[in-house]
């Protein structure tokens, strides 16, 4: 029963540690490619998880005890590489010697830096993790089970109780840390991407509507307080673009709209928000903008558009227009949270105007 009870403690406390990780980086997941930083965060953390195993570790009988410390050695390089993996088993080690120095604790030295140097090898192969991590648990216990036979000189202490038990225990919590790890790291890439799709038009990487509208609500605020930074506004449609879906299809559309927000993104200045609201209209909110910059960068968006080629497949290419209303607080509004509508207003002025041509305040800018 005692058995029982040291291996579901042992369990808990390395699911519950490793829930609090994922919740506290919920924003990246631990990668090659991640920071130093995070890297050496994750390596420190994996050693206090194996700190605890050590702690809690679990009686075999009166005077054997086993734990595994191995588990957070094996997760975190895995999933981080050499640097997290070397500062866990440093962490991991320097606290064994200071329970006590004695030949158990070389022996955790050895077993420690056999792993960790064999995790480097394993990890490097081209096979799904779960399988990579299988064999990477089965390697820790193949060394576990030739280091009792190399100090007890005794082959029979292969099917001992201790080692037995050992592999039992190391390879199920393993398991189960490892489902854990692939099940918490979806999770929390689903999160992002959650969060991602609910400010990030998919098509062309802009802002979407409710980012735009919580950009823009924010900015009226800003620009309600503060008459001395103007706030420009500027609504673009593209011309017939429904002419484009007829003639190559919607997927070329998709193509078209995509190339035209990255056309829109490099026009606009570094700190506007640019946002697709919606079919083919899209807009740029101008911060610290007067009426005449903002109409100086329209026109610039909207010769840019002309004069660009979109690509629809290698060997066709598109020339396309754009329609622009422009409005500004506080020189054509009298109120920020007018914006929107004056700038629209002035989007369909161009529009039965002619088309390709930027209008502000019911006037004719330029007009081609």
């Amino acid at each position: 029963m005692q058995l029982m009870h040291d291996f579901f403690v042992n369990m808990m406390i390395m699911l519950a540690l490793l829930f609090i990780y994922y919740q506290f980086y919920r924003d990246e997941n631990l990668a090659p490619t991640s920071s130093i930083k995070r890297k050496i965060f994750s390596g420190l953390y994996a050693g206090l998880i194996g700190i605890f195993l050590m702690i809690y570790s679990i009686q075999v009988d009166a005077t054997t005890i086993v734990d595994l410390r191995h588990i957070p050695l094996l997760l975190v390089t895995l999933y981080g590489g050499a640097l997290p993996g070397f500062i866990a088993l440093v962490v991991i080690q320097v606290t064994r010697f200071l329970i006590g120095i004695n030949l158990s604790s070389f022996v955790s030295l050895s077993l420690l830096t056999s792993l960790y140097l064999g995790y480097l090898l394993f990890r490097k192969w081209e096979i799904p993790i779960l399988i990579k991590a299988i064999w990477m648990l089965i390697y820790s216990n193949v060394i576990f089970s030739l280091m009792i036979v190399y100090f007890l000189l005794d082959i029979k202490s292969l099917f001992s109780e201790i080692n037995v038990l050992y592999w039992v225990t190391s390879i199920v919590t393993g398991l189960m840390a490892i489902y854990t790890t692939e099940h918490l790291r979806k999770i929390n890439y689903l999160f992002r991407e959650y969060k991602k799709s609910a400010t990030i038009d998919p098509l062309t990487g802009l802002n979407n509507v409710r980012s735009f509208d919580e950009a823009l609500n924010r900015a009226v605020q800003a620009a309600a307080t503060d008459e001395n930074k103007p706030l420009s506004l500027l609504v673009i449609d593209i011309d017939h673009f429904k002419k484009v879906n007829d003639t190559y299809g919607h997927a070329a559309g998709d193509i078209v709209l995509k190339q035209f927000g990255k056309t829109l993104r490099s026009a606009a200045r570094l700190n506007d928000v640019v946002s697709r609201n919606g079919g083919e209209e899209f807009t740029i909110l101008l911060g610290d903008c007067s009426n005449r910059e903002a109409l100086e960068i329209g026109e610039r968006v909207r010769a840019i558009i002309e004069e660009n080629s979109f690509m629809i497949t290698k060997d066709i290419s598109i020339h396309i227009t754009a329609s622009i209303g422009a409005s500004t607080f506080p020189e054509t509004v009298p109120t920020p949270s007018q914006l929107y509508r004056e700038a629209d207003e002035a989007l369909y002025q161009a529009k039965r105007s002619g088309r390709n041509r930027i209008y502000s305040n019911e006037q004719t800018v330029k007009v081609y």
